[in-house]
């Protein structure tokens, strides 16, 4: 039902668009480097200063599209890009257009519609309310190395006060990233930044899957008494690929069967949630299984039954914006039957980015229904979305970085998502070996002495840490940043799922 309603709204836009044409008169790709407040650590990385590329596509009409990638360009749209050069007499509004150019292709879109991006989508997808202008944000918040002067650290014993100072913004909820030390220093961490911001501010947490079962259990235990809005990702996922020969690929998975690997995780979060009072959120629950070799964005993936009829992984759906408008708004409507919340999922991301996926947000997943006191109501989806880019020092827009005090994103009312690229932070920011050089010796320098202000967990296998003068080489997060700077020896991806259970 949800893929015919979503073929129906695609004939819809269509229809809306077939008196538009526009065509290409230049195409742009920028790449720029920005420092980073402190120094960004996601997962165990050190990154002083952090990429993103950016297209411009000029229209021969006048009109401009603007998309945000993080870290870089990806191979798609470079080719299609290229492709548009060759014959700039094609239709720019072809729907076939969507994925390689993503938000610039939105962006155009709304622009030709003359519709912000968010109500364009609440009339597209018939969103039974007014989607709202003015959406929450999570302030996002992790253990921080200081910059090159010496400033901006986040430390065990700061940390509290950087939440409180975000509640006082008026974010309404302050997100903790729980890698960097031993698991159970962050019991008493939680409970002191509880202390800090006060019962009204919510608390999420993430422990991005570097916890085992057991550690799990008995932190989630140790802060029940915090009162989290949820607990993200908190026990970690088996990647098959480690226990076969480098030679040989280990099986894939398919619909209607399991995987140990896979399930070994999902029934772990459903013996979880059967103990604890606080909720639990995934990036993969509810489980789908996208066709081999097709993008998310495709939408042309099924629910993963096989799974589905078997366990309760989490109580809040994370879903990430890759999926598109089409898939995160089926994906919604499948949470929401399920009777699960949902929350957008953050990425590496500046204003460009963060706009768009408030847009989808508003449109596609908020939810002001009201509380009935019979049955048949759907579940209210209250959660506000991360915030990463206030670690970031600046942004390549017009008018800069957004004012976060409020804690709230406000949506444009501009046609589109509403944003311009400045050409002047463009040339400032601009990615080039001379800005490259600094930030890698500075990275380069943590690498080499990887102390922290506590005791950094042991390995995931559970061994003891090296000792004085650790050198820092193995680096695990779900993203591939490890070229940003030149600097980085490898990138061990050891905390996600296999491919085929992304979204």
């Amino acid at each position: 039902m949800l893929k015919r309603r979503v073929a129906t709204f695609r004939e819809k836009l269509a229809d809306l668009l077939a008196p538009h044409r526009l065509t290409l008169d230049e195409a742009r790709v920028h790449k720029v480097l920005i420092p980073m407040v402190g120094v960004y650590t996601p997962g165990w990385q050190a990154l002083p200063a952090v990429s993103w590329a950016f297209v411009e596509v000029r229209t021969k009409e006048g009109l401009v599209g603007t998309g945000e990638w993080s870290v870089d360009l990806d191979r798609r749209t470079a080719d299609c890009i290229d492709a548009l050069r060759v014959q700039p007499g094609r239709n720019l509004l072809d729907q076939s257009l969507e994925e390689p150019l993503f938000m610039a292709w939105w962006d155009l879109v709304g622009q030709a519609l003359a519709k912000p991006l968010h109500r364009l989508w609440a009339e597209l997808f018939e969103t039974p309310y007014e989607p709202k202008d003015l959406v929450p944000m999570a302030a996002y918040t992790w253990q921080r190395f200081p910059d090159i002067g010496g400033n901006d650290a986040i430390t065990y014993e700061n940390w509290p006060e950087f939440a409180a100072d975000r509640a006082r913004e008026g974010f309404p909820s302050v997100k903790v990233s729980m890698t960097a030390y031993e698991p159970e220093d962050h019991i008493g961490l939680i409970h002191r930044i509880r202390d800090a911001v006060g019962p009204d501010t919510s608390i999420r947490i993430d422990a991005h899957g570097t916890w085992n079962y057991q550690e799990a259990r008995r932190i989630l235990n140790a802060v029940e008494g915090c009162d989290l809005e949820y607990a993200e990702q908190p026990v970690h996922s088996l990647l098959p690929q480690r226990f076969y020969p480098a030679s040989e690929k280990p099986p894939v998975r398919r619909a209607g069967q399991g995987s140990y690997q896979a399930e070994y995780y999902y029934r772990r979060m459903t013996a979880l949630r059967r103990e604890q009072r606080t909720p639990l959120s995934c990036h993969w629950w509810p489980p789908i299984l996208h066709p081999p070799g097709v993008s998310p964005m495709a939408n042309k993936w099924e629910p993963d039954w096989y799974m589905l009829e078997r366990y309760e992984g989490a109580d809040v759906a994370v879903p990430d914006i890759n999926l598109g408008p089409w898939g995160l708004w089926r994906f919604g409507q499948l949470s929401k039957f399920m009777g699960l919340h949902t929350a957008v999922h953050s990425n590496f991301e500046l204003c460009t980015q963060l706009a768009f996926r408030g847009a989808m947000t508003s449109a596609l997943l908020q939810d002001p229904e009201r509380v009935g006191i019979y049955m048949g109501r759907a579940p209210r989806t209250c959660h506000p979305i991360d915030n990463e880019t206030i670690h970031v020092s600046d942004d390549v827009i017009e008018g800069g970085q957004f004012d976060w005090s409020g804690g709230h994103l406000r949506l444009s009312d501009s046609p589109g998502h509403g944003l311009r690229l400045d050409p002047e932070r463009l040339e400032k920011y601009r990615y080039c070996e001379e800005a490259v050089a600094p930030h890698r010796e500075h990275a380069r320098r943590i690498y080499a002495n990887y102390h922290l202000d506590r005791p950094r967990r042991k390995t995931l296998s559970g061994w003891p840490k090296l000792g004085a003068a650790e050198r820092f080489d193995r680096h695990a997060w779900p993203y591939e940043v490890a070229g940003i700077l030149g600097s980085e020896d490898g990138q061990d991806i050891d905390v996600e799922l296999t491919g085929d259970q992304s979204g």
